[in-house]
């Protein structure tokens, strides 16, 4: 199909929820049932709907009605648009120019900075409402919402009052693990650090099981400073 035209994207991409709507939808590869995308964004379906009718309007969603083996109204699906097959190969190839220019310890050193500095960011925005009651451990909503939205697919595990296991099912970096494997880990590892650093209360690293090839799965885990066993 034909891509929608770049600013409608953006209009329809710039409210939150649509985002997560969308970014759902794509990641799910298949057509999914309103009540299950309610249940998933903690949102009620009337809510949900006119932002999927945003979305379809800006070429980005498409539904399908689908009757159920009982009587009954047809149920109506949603599913990510198709892209054309050109989609994607732009950025791929400028992903890969860019990888090129990043050579020596130096430079290195300075995207995983610049990565530390961007997850810090995305957490960042996300600060906890006003009135909400603090959690006897880590607060990890504004983190796993980070997490989610650039592309990590988290599970979390608490081990602790201090401590929590993370196992990231997806990076966003995947694609140029074979040919970029060293500049990958690197802004993957700070941008992991920078988000951690701006969680509330503050987590550190405490243990890193990278990528072994596209495959696989990260896993880290974070620990409160100065708390018994982090």
């Amino acid at each position: 199909m034909t891509e929608p035209a770049p600013i409608e994207v953006h209009k329809a991409l710039a409210d939150d929820t649509r985002y997560r709507l969308y970014r759902y939808l794509r990641r799910s590869g298949r057509a999914v049932p309103i009540r299950e995308l309610a249940a998933r964004l903690s949102l009620h379906p009337n809510t949900l709907r006119p932002h999927l009718r945003r979305l379809q309007e800006a070429g980005l969603v498409v539904s399908e009605s689908r009757r159920g083996p009982g009587v009954g109204r047809p149920q109506a699906l949603y599913a990510a648009a198709e892209p054309d097959g050109r989609a994607g190969r732009d950025y791929r190839l400028l992903a890969d120019i860019l990888a090129g220019l990043v050579r020596g310890g130096r430079q290195l050193e300075r995207a995983e900075g610049l990565a530390r500095e961007w997850g810090a960011y995305l957490v960042g925005r996300r600060p906890p409402r006003p009135g909400t009651r603090r959690p006897a451990g880590p607060n990890l909503a504004a983190l796993q919402e980070a997490l989610a939205e650039a592309g990590f697919d988290p599970r979390f595990r608490r081990t602790g009052r201090a401590k929590v296991e993370i196992t990231l099912r997806d990076c966003p970096f995947r694609d140029l693990l074979d040919e970029h494997r060293e500049l990958v880990c690197a802004v993957h590892r700070g941008l992991l650090e920078g988000m951690l650093v701006a969680s509330r209360p503050p987590l550190r690293l405490v243990g890193f099981e990278p990528l072994r090839d596209r495959s696989s799965v990260c896993r880290l885990t974070a620990g409160i400073p100065g708390r018994s066993g982090a």
